[in-house]
């Protein structure tokens, strides 16, 4: 800084001094209703109950529309409202009056009033000066003394949905509820709870025809209207909503005959109106599929619901027969008008005309008869009837009426006539057209009543005549023949007792082979009389076939004896066929014409015969015995034998269906075919014979020799013993791996068993729930015809969790590194076949992966990737290929996803949300995991501590332990172990050289060292030493960086290739590629397997000086025990493998040019005393487990924490939330434990002196607790503090590298041991004790400029500055003795603080002092030195004590009176706003300005003046007094000055590189390798109102909560407006 800069910063600081007190009172007034953005439960009477933050339509729009919130009364007594508010966490507040109430009446308190049990609602009514945020708020309710009594906070919401407190998660955020309930109880989010009007929706059309679903009215999608009540209602607001949220607005364009006026939106009693989509949307509106439709009243409360399943093209849905179930099909559209009844009840049959026949899919639709449609109608009665003024309506409504055209011409009939008897056709070759799969069709009289009704559901093929089924409300069935005219097959009876008795209408292979394959029919005699049925005919629609004995291959005549049957085989004939493809039917027709039999069918299996559906040997018992319509699968075949004919089921039916395999894609699965195991769970044996399964679609199989598979191929028996099992092979086609059921049949048709899934699987097989009630899941592994894993035997979904990911990894190996680890925590098997993997955007898309092949071993993880082989090269364990375990790909975007694992029934298991993903989805809760540090790649995110121990409260909480890097280590073997052995206490700079070089000359067999530099020749010779003798010695050193000094960068270079030329191991850290770490800063050895070495300082010579020299307040221990030796080795083991991405071996070519190898000499001292015993040691490893563990010392301690350390950064992260190691010591210090703190001074700067101020100011001075901190001083021996190194409780002693910030924590590799034996402490602390109390005469521990020596040399406050109950800044503005000198002035000029009369001449020292400076400005007299005043009774040397010459008070000063009076200090007398107690001027004038003392700036020039008045007034001596404050003034200003420089330094040092730093201090470090290097820090995100801006409706802390994990302004920013565009209306 300038020096004219520096002046003009002091009076720019001086003048915005005048200033503070008015920020000061500006900050005190800072909005005091700011939440902390989380929840909180209801526990007072009145209590927010229901929000809609997002409603549907205008956030601002007038109550029932806008944005409203729900109030309850839980207590006993009414609560006047109408003096509460709610505030926003955007600064928002609604005041509950008149315009906010709902229900507000002027001059009604009942309406301000809330009742016990009562609901009021709150409107936002179009105020524009408050909103509720749809991207999360706070809403925070209070009462008339404004004391908050309810919290209420919000994630993103969804468009026309309301939330309300989450029961499981009180102070979660709020969840939504299954619909708006204003004024009620909430709905709760389960099904739709409705609040029923007269108003209800009556018909819909959702699948119109032959108009568009998105054509305008009178086409396209409608919704009629009824209103049932009594009293006209207004539609103006109300709406409807579909299951995806889609809305029609009762409005204009909705609402058919709506205009502008009012009017037009009133319903009248009993009037019917339409809301029609009305072109609105490209695709309407309505599903044809599956859907549900909410009328909802204008408040958004829903009032009906309805739901359908699938729909007809141009059929409406009308209600349902049963109350509340799926709405059906409407027997015609009714627009506008009453609805008829249900199709079921319509009339049939009621009078002598009827439909008898119906061609609804001719060969030509639309053409004349007979090519085209037709309907037959016959006069059953005896009278003629005209059939003009007739109608006929189809379900589309659509209405032919019968006239001359439309009547086919009957030339024996008048042109409308019906004869009694007799049959019309009705033809349709205009506008109406016959669904050929689907139709109604209603013959109306002239009146209009409706006397018959037919039905048709199914197609049945092209020409194929429909006839009326065995009872009037079935479905029409196809007829053996069309007869339109003629009367139907079969309505004229024959005389013959001859029965079709078996079919097979699809043979194996080409239906047209000749016997015994192709198609077969047979035939019955079931009377008592032999029949020839030579000549008789088979007769189906456009084909027939004259019976001979040439088509009965088994006899040879064509008489069928009574009793017998008779085979009629096809032979490929041309004329007639048996249809499969479609539904069919056939007649038997004899000699005379007459129809003898007809049978139907609508479905075949290939090479199964199809038997009657009444028939026993169909498998049907005494429940079906009078079944009739289409024929069935038979049992078995039995082509020329008669039927068998079974008793009723008798046999047990202990059959069990077990395993179900219903598809895979691949044939990987064996049995290939569709199978179900069958386990006999009786105690006798089952006969399979005639049980079968049915499926979903009617499909039946039965279980036969040949269907059952044997995994030895051995011989299938159909007798199942007790207890074994069965596999039963389907078709392919037969289960559906999309969601399905099947039922177990026994031999009478009965369910004896019953299995339905709707989870999708392939190439898995399925088992049962846990109760018969509960769906089917995915087995553990497929065990056809063996007994299924017993899930008991194996994890469960509580043991598997997500235990690490990295959702974004790329090297140069790969592009495609990223991985996701599954844990299995439990004591059994985890066998996740059938389990999910989904992914779910931020936008919600989601995409699911099954997992096909997966188990993990207990207490074991598997780490699932898209590149195994190139994640080997950085990571251990089983790792799994994705493509070789799930059934497709799966990736982890880089932006964010939330990742799920789904059990085999669906339900979640574990979750985790990272970046933008969604964090609305079940398994999470709050905001999502995001970057520990921004530009860091290959971030691996660990749960816990990533070594099993897995939290599991759904937040990123569980994932806010620690996190580490792509090829770094996860260390998680045991850290502790409790042993017995010789410990060593090596404290430098004393002690350290000697005994390393003589523990480096006992080693026999190996040596690995670790080391961040190495730099000492003594002990590089001893490692060369060791070599050469057979050691085999291993070196591990950092490759330094770019910042480092080109000294320290040669030496640990030369250092390497001088070990390796001499046949040493040495390795890089950090040399080049993907290295995980910053640095390796640790420093430890391990010697023979045996003995461990391990310290505070690098091996060179400011650490480890020779015997006698100054050096570094160093800690070390040598130990020497195997047990410990073998755990320190474990972990260097890692950091020694060459094919680790941050290991590479020293090469000649590393060594530095130039570079020549130090000269050294020999040493000669003293080894330390050993200590030996039982002791407990804890090994710390950076970054693995050194928080958790320095946290659990310090959480650990009881008494006391003894602290020596180069650094401790107080303003870091670790990456999430607050740092862990200050929360550990403030803890201590919270719960009485002593803690004493002493730092490094040799590079003092505000990061240090902030710890400082911490311990000494905060938590000693303001709070109380027992915290002291000192900088440490130097002397001759010790330099500097370069220790890193704990005491607790007087019997555990740390010793490490561990700098105590965040580099060293969470980016380097570190090493430190936490030793307990009480004798290996009493060393450590004595040396600790001696570092306490040094002091030179260069450190103030506070910075209150007295020196820490002066201030232990007079009894004042070494390490605080603060002074308890004065309003002074500091301990050097005290005036002890009260001698008018300051503390500092006394300190400046040698007098003794606690002595007025310090040379004990009677004069006080401030007037000595003063005297000795006037002296300076008379010329007369020579000048007095201060210090002379105060020291010496004859300052001048006139011979003459100048208490003889002068008197006591030099000249007659005497001392003022003392006349204060007593003041209450707890009140504030003259209102400035400070209490007397610590007002320094209690009289200020009222309304004057003043600092924080309570001194008005007049005030404040009085004190000066009052300092120095005398009581003789003499002008003399008022002056001098003056000089000497004004002196004391300028050396304090200078202290400000010189601070700010020391502060602009810091912000220099602070951006610089330590390489930089090193250069910027180089002076102070003299230019050696002495110098360590500072520790980067990190410090809280500061906001200004440019960045809150960006996030409109955010708070402060939820902006720093993400800030502080790592999101930059302009992603968050980018963030805000995807959730902004997400949640638009």
């Amino acid at each position: 800084m300038k020096t004219t800069t520096a002046a003009l910063t002091l009076i720019s600081l001086f003048l915005i001094s005048l200033c503070a007190p008015m920020a000061h009172q500006s900050l005190q007034q800072s909005n005091p209703l700011e939440t902390s953005a989380r929840s909180t439960a209801c526990i007072g009477d009145i209590c927010i109950n229901e929000v809609i933050p997002n409603p549907a339509g205008q956030d601002d729009g007038t109550y029932p529309n806008g944005e409203w919130f729900e109030l309850t009364n839980g207590g006993t007594t009414d609560v006047d409202l109408s003096s509460w508010n709610v505030q926003t966490s955007a600064g928002k507040s609604l005041n509950f009056d008149a315009n906010s109430i709902v229900g507000y009446q002027q001059g009604n308190a009942s309406t301000w009033t809330i009742s016990p049990g009562e609901y009021v609602v709150i409107a936002r009514n179009g105020n524009s000066n408050f909103y509720l945020t749809n991207t999360g708020m706070t809403l925070s309710l209070y009462d008339n003394n404004n004391n908050m009594v309810h919290e209420a906070t919000w994630g993103g919401v969804t468009s026309g949905k309301s939330y309300e407190q989450d029961s499981n998660n009180p102070t979660g955020n709020w969840v939504a509820t299954g619909s708006p309930s204003p004024g009620q109880v909430n709905s709760a989010g389960g099904p739709t709870v409705t609040i029923p009007s007269d108003l209800l929706i009556t018909e819909v059309m959702a699948n119109p025809w032959p108009s568009y679903d998105s054509d305008p009215w009178p086409g396209g999608e409608w919704v009629e209207l009824m209103n049932t009540g009594t009293s006209d209602i207004d539609l103006t607001g109300w709406s409807l909503e579909d299951a995806a949220g889609n809305q029609l607005a009762f409005n204009t364009t909705h609402l058919v005959n709506a205009t502008a006026s009012p009017s037009s939106f009133i319903i009248s009693p009993g009037e019917h109106r339409i809301i029609a989509v009305n072109g609105t949307s490209a695709y309407g509106v309505l599903n044809n599929g599956a859907e549900t439709l909410t009328l909802k009243w204008p408040n958004g409360s829903p009032s009906q619901e309805i739901s359908w399943s699938s729909t007809v093209q141009g059929f409406a849905l009308q209600p349902s027969a049963q109350p509340g179930g799926l709405w059906g099909y409407a027997p015609y559209p009714t627009p506008e008008g009453p609805n008829p009844m249900d199709i079921a009840l319509m009339p049939r049959q009621v009078m002598e005309i009827q439909f008898t026949e119906i061609m609804s899919n001719a060969t030509s639709d639309g053409s004349s008869f007979p090519d085209g449609e037709w309907v037959e109608l016959h006069n059953t009665g005896t009278v003629d009837f005209d059939l003009m003024g007739w109608t006929i309506i189809d379900g589309l409504g659509n209405i032919t009426h019968l006239d001359p055209g439309s009547l086919v011409f009957n030339s024996s009939q008048g042109s409308t006539m019906i004869n009694a008897g007799e049959r019309r056709l009705v033809e349709f070759t205009l506008d109406t057209q016959l669904w050929d799969n689907y139709n109604h069709l209603f013959l109306s009289d002239p009146s209009g009543q409706i006397v018959d009704t037919a039905l048709y559901t199914t197609d049945y093929g092209e020409d194929i005549a429909l006839i009326r089924g065995e009872q009037t409300t079935d479905p029409w069935s196809p007829a053996p023949w069309k007869t339109p005219g003629q009367p139907e097959p079969g309505s004229t009876p024959s005389s013959g007792t001859v029965q079709f008795s078996e079919i097979l209408p699809d043979a194996v292979g080409a239906d047209n082979q000749m016997w015994p394959q192709g198609e077969w029919l047979e035939l019955h005699n079931y009377g008592a009389t032999d029949v020839d049925v030579g000549g008789w005919k088979l007769q189906a629609p456009s084909r027939s076939l004259t019976l001979h004995e040439y088509n009965m291959p088994l006899q040879s005549t064509s008489v069928i004896p009574a009793g017998d049957v008779a085979l009629v085989v096809l032979n490929g004939t041309s004329s007639f066929y048996l249809k499969h493809t479609s539904a069919d039917s056939i007649g038997l027709m004899d000699m005379a014409g007459a129809t003898v039999d007809t049978i139907s069918w609508s479905s075949t299996i290939e090479g199964e015969s199809l038997i009657a559906p009444n028939s026993t040997h169909a498998g049907v018992g005494p429940a079906n015995a009078q079944a009739t319509g289409d024929w069935i699968q038979s049992a078995w075949s039995t082509p020329g034998e008669l039927n068998p004919v079974w008793p009723a089921y008798a046999g047990p039916n202990d059959l069990n269906m077990t395993e179900i395999h219903p598809y895979c894609n691949d044939d990987s699965l064996t049995p290939t075919e569709d199978w179900i195991e069958l386990h006999n769970t009786g105690n006798s044996p089952l006969n399979l014979s005639r049980w079968s399964v049915l499926n979903a679609d009617g499909d039946r199989r039965f279980i036969r020799n040949g269907s059952l598979w044997t995994g030895d191929n051995t011989m299938p028996n159909m007798t199942l013993e007790a207890g074994e099992r069965a596999v039963f092979l389907l078709d392919k086609w037969m289960l559906s791996g999309l969601g399905d059921s099947v039922d177990l049949l026994n031999p009478d048709g009965d369910s004896a068993d019953n299995a339905m899934w709707t989870i999708v699987t392939d190439c898995q097989t399925l088992v049962p729930g846990n109760t018969t009630q509960d769906q089917w899941r995915h087995s553990l592994w497929p065990t056809p015809g063996e007994e299924e894993p017993d899930l008991a035997n194996f994890a469960s979904p509580d043991d598997i969790r997500f235990t690490r990911f990295m959702p974004d990894g790329s090297t140069s190996i790969s592009s495609n590194l990223e991985f996701i680890e599954i844990s299995n925590q439990g004591s059994k098997l985890a066998v996740l076949n059938g389990w999910t993997m989904r992914s779910t955007s931020g936008a919600g898309a989601q995409y699911d992966a099954s997992i096909t092949n997966m188990m993990i071993q207990p207490e074991s993880s598997v780490v699932l990737t898209n590149d195994a082989d190139a994640l080997a090269v950085y990571e251990d364990g089983v790792l799994v290929d994705i493509n070789d375990a799930l059934s497709q790909q799966l990736y982890l975007t880089n932006s964010g996803a939330a990742i799920q694992l789904l059990d085999p029934s669906g339900g979640e298991v574990d979750t985790f949300v990272y970046g933008n993903g969604d964090v609305s989805l079940s398994g999470w809760t709050g905001i999502s995991l995001v970057k520990p540090i921004t530009n860091l790649d290959n971030v691996i995110y660990l749960r816990g501590s990533g070594c099993g121990d897995a939290p599991d409260s759904d937040t990123v909480a569980d994932w806010h332990h620690r996190w580490s890097r792509l090829g770094g280590s996860t260390f998680c073997q045991g850290d502790t172990l409790q042993s017995t052995g010789t410990m060593t206490p090596l404290i430098g700079p004393e002690h350290g050289l000697v005994d390393l070089l003589a523990w480096i000359e006992g080693a026999t067999t190996s040596l690995d060292v670790h080391m961040y530099q190495l730099h000492d020749a003594h002990l590089v010779n001893a490692l060369i030493a060791a070599q050469q003798r057979g050691v085999e010695v291993s070196v591990v050193l950092d490759y330094g960086d770019s910042w480092w000094n080109q000294y320290d960068l040669d030496t640990n270079r030369g250092m390497a290739t001088t070990l390796l030329s001499a046949g040493a191991n040495v390795y890089w850290f950090g040399d080049m590629g993907e290295n995980p770490y910053a640095y390796i800063h640790s420093k430890v050895a391990v010697r023979d397997n045996e003995s461990v070495w391990m310290g505070s300082g690098n091996w060179k010579s400011s650490s480890h000086p020779e015997p006698g020299e100054r050096g570094n307040r160093d800690w070390g221990v040598l130990i020497e025990d195997s047990a410990f030796a073998a755990l320190v080795q474990s972990h260097l083991g890692f950091d020694q493998d060459n094919t680790r991405s941050h290991i590479t071996p020293v090469t000649a070519a590393d060594a530095p040019s130039g570079w020549s190898f130090p000269a050294s000499g020999a040493v000669f001292g003293n080894t330390t005393t050993a200590i030996t015993g039982e002791y407990e040691a804890t090994l710390l490893v950076c970054p693995d487990n050194c928080i958790d563990a320095l946290v659990a010392m310090l959480d650990g301690a009881e008494e006391e924490i003894l602290l020596s350390l180069q650094y401790l950064d107080m303003d870091w992260s670790y990456g999430w939330g607050d740092n862990p190691i200050v929360s550990a010591l403030e803890d201590a210090a919270e719960r009485g434990v002593r803690l004493r703190l002493i730092l490094n001074g040799a590079y003092l700067d505000e990061d240090i002196q902030s710890v400082v101020d911490k311990m000494n100011e905060d938590w000693n001075f303001t709070l109380g607790y027992d915290t002291a901190a000192i900088v440490m001083s130097s002397d001759d021996m010790v330099s500097k503090l370069h220790n890193k190194g704990a005491i607790i409780d007087g019997e555990s002693v740390l010793v490490s590298s561990i700098n105590w910030g965040d580099s060293a924590l969470v980016r380097n590799r570190e090493m430190g041991v936490l030793v307990t034996n009480e004798a290996f402490a009493d060393v450590f602390i004595e040396s600790w004790l001696d570092d306490w109390n040094r002091a030179d005469n260069v450190t103030d521990s506070d910075q209150d400029r007295l020196l820490d020596a002066w201030e232990l040399e007079h009894g004042l406050h070494r390490h605080r500055r603060s002074v308890a109950g004065t309003a002074i800044d500091d301990e050097s503005q005290m005036d002890n003795d009260d001698d008018g000198l300051s503390n500092f002035a006394e300190q400046l000029h040698g007098g003794d603080p606690m002595n007025a009369d310090t040379d004990g001449d009677c004069i006080p020292d401030g007037l000595e002092v003063a005297w000795a400076q006037a002296t300076t400005l008379d010329p007369s007299v020579a000048d007095i030195n201060p210090r002379d005043a105060l020291l010496l009774a004859d300052a001048d040397g006139d011979g003459v004590n100048e208490a003889d010459a002068l008197g006591c008070d030099l000249g007659g000063v005497v001392t003022v009176p003392d006349d204060t009076t007593e003041v209450n200090e707890t009140e504030d007398d003259d209102d400035d706003g400070i209490l007397n107690g610590v007002d320094a001027c209690p009289d200020t004038a009222a309304g004057a300005a003043t600092d924080d003392k309570g001194c008005s700036s007049a005030q404040r020039a009085a004190l000066v003046d009052k300092n120095v008045e005398g009581a003789s007034g003499e002008a003399g001596e008022t002056f001098f007094l003056s000089l000497m404050i004004g002196a004391l003034l300028l050396s304090g200003g200078a202290y400000v000055v010189l601070r700010k420089l020391r502060q602009d330094a810091e912000e220099v040092k602070d951006n610089l590189t330590e390489a930089n730093f090193v250069e910027f201090t180089a002076p102070l470090a003299a230019a050696s390798e002495e110098w360590q290097q500072p520790v980067l820090n990190a410090s809280e995100p500061h906001l200004t109102p440019e960045m809150m801006a960006r996030v409109p409706g955010w708070t402060e802390d939820m902006v720093k909560q993400y800030l502080l994990q790592g999101w930059t302004m302009d992603q968050l920013a980018t963030y805000y407006q995807e959730q902004v565009a997400q949640h638009e209306p």
